[in-house]
């Protein structure tokens, strides 16, 4: 109880005691109740009230999030489209289309078909090897009689499609001894040069040289010169299909089929 002091004699006052505001309305626990419920109504309307006034406020900003939002997503699913992005901007143009489809049938990029066939003969046509190798995808007379399917290996058209079958064969024949995908394609490259058998032998890449070359070559194209991009790289030049009859480049570093199978490496 408070004292409040007035010279010699202290005052007393009484405490008033708490009003429940509950019990002077209704007399019992159930009206307290009731008038919260009253009050909680009254909050959720109040808050309704606010938030239909914000968005009617800013409406806008809330709106332009939103077509953000699915602009974003748009953007994302039409970026390929909108910027072209391929990686035979290089390629001769009329093997694209078979490029693409070999792809299809593989499962590897376009721009490793075109890798590979850049590092067998540099598109040159007549290209002749050692082993007598024929063809942009540089086929011997074994390998063409199983993967040719009747077709001319020195057609750009049927020495591609001969291309992406010998290359699914080897994929499905040397598959065990890879760790991944990625292990997997420098396998079939490898075996496409040295022969499946050679890999087999080793159970990896084989030891030679040119075969380790060959795969390294083919790998460093497909991430420069024919890499997935939007923005190719000014320094090459556009690949066109060569039709004179000439040998295989010594620069075409290990191109398959030669050296190899001439060597007597190449084994099915």
């Amino acid at each position: 109880m408070p004292v409040i002091s007035t010279g010699t004699h202290p005052i007393h006052y009484e405490e008033a005691p708490a009003v429940s505001v509950c019990g002077a309305a209704s007399g019992s626990a159930a009206g307290c109740v009731i008038l919260e419920g009253m009050a909680s109504e009254k909050s959720r309307a109040g808050f309704l009230t606010k938030f239909v006034a914000g968005f009617m406020a800013n409406w806008q900003v809330i709106a332009s999030v939103v077509l953000l939002g699915g602009g974003v997503v748009g953007l994302a699913a039409t970026y390929d489209e909108y910027c072209q992005v391929t990686d035979l901007t290089y390629a001769p143009a009329e093997v694209r289309e078979d490029l693409l489809r070999g792809a299809s049938a593989t499962g590897y990029r376009p721009g490793i078909l075109a890798a590979q066939l850049e590092t067998e003969s540099h598109w040159q046509v007549g290209a002749v090897s050692d082993a007598q190798a024929q063809g942009i995808a540089q086929f011997t007379d074994a390998a063409w009689a199983q993967w040719g399917q009747g077709g001319d290996r020195r057609d750009p058209h049927d020495a591609i499609a001969a291309q992406s079958r010998y290359l699914v064969g080897l994929k499905e024949r040397l598959a065990k001894y890879a760790a991944n995908d990625d292990e997997l394609l420098d396998l079939v490259l490898a075996g496409y040069n040295a022969g499946p058998g050679a890999v087999e032998e080793y159970k990896g890449i084989p030891p030679y040289p040119e075969t380790q070359n060959y795969v390294q070559k083919i790998r460093s194209l497909a991430d420069t010169k024919y890499k997935q991009t939007c923005t190719p790289d000014r320094r090459f030049k556009q690949s066109q299909i060569v039709r004179a009859d000439a040998p295989v480049p010594s620069s075409a570093a290990a191109t398959p089929n030669i050296s190899a199978q001439a060597a007597g490496l190449y084994r099915r």
